[in-house]
C-alpha cells in the first residue's frame, strides 16, 4: 500500500482499540475486572498528583470529558471504594478527590501490568525512533487542537 492510500485516523484507532483490549483483559486476570479503564487513568491521575488537592474540575480537564460524565464516573469509583470525596474548609462547594488505600492499592498493580505492556510496546524500536513517534504524536494532537478549535475553551464531546 502506498503512503498516500493510508489514513491516520483508522490507524490510530484501531492501535487504541487494541491497547485497550489488551489492559482490560489484564487487568480482569488480575482480579480488578471492576475497574474500566477510565477509572484506571484517573486512579493513576490522583496517584501521581497526590502531594496537591485534585478537584472534579481537574478531572475533567486533564481527560476531556464533560463534567457530568466525570461526576458518573467519581460516583461509580466512589461507591466501588476507589476515590473519596472530601469538603474543603474555604468553600463547602468544593470537595478534593482523594484515593482511598483500595485505590492506591490497584494503582500500583496497575502500574506494573502498564510497565509490562510498555515494554512489550517498544520491543525492538530505539529510542531515536520512539523520540520521533511521541514528535509526530505531538505534533498531530497540535493540529487536532488547532483545526477543531480546542484550548479555546469550548467542550469536546465524549467518546
Amino acid at each position: 500500500m502506498k503512503l498516500e492510500d493510508k489514513r491516520i485516523g483508522p490507524d490510530i484507532h484501531r492501535l487504541d482499540r487494541k491497547l485497550s483490549r489488551n489492559l482490560t483483559m489484564r487487568v480482569k486476570e488480575a482480579g480488578l475486572d471492576e475497574v474500566t479503564m477510565m477509572h484506571g487513568w484517573i486512579i493513576r491521575y490522583l496517584y501521581h498528583n497526590r502531594e496537591k488537592d485534585v478537584y472534579q474540575k481537574d478531572i475533567e480537564k486533564m481527560f476531556s470529558v464533560r463534567r457530568s460524565t466525570v461526576t458518573n464516573l467519581i460516583q461509580l469509583m466512589e461507591k466501588k471504594g476507589y476515590v473519596r470525596r472530601e469538603s474543603v474548609a474555604a468553600d463547602a462547594r468544593l470537595k478534593k478527590v482523594l484515593l482511598t488505600e483500595k485505590g492506591i492499592e490497584s494503582h500500583e498493580t496497575i502500574e506494573k501490568m502498564i510497565d509490562h505492556i510498555e515494554e512489550e510496546l517498544t520491543d525492538g524500536i530505539s529510542e531515536e525512533e520512539l523520540r520521533v513517534f511521541y514528535e509526530v504524536i505531538r505534533k498531530i494532537t497540535d493540529n487536532v487542537e488547532k483545526y477543531t478549535g480546542k484550548g479555546e475553551g469550548k467542550e469536546e464531546p465524549d467518546d
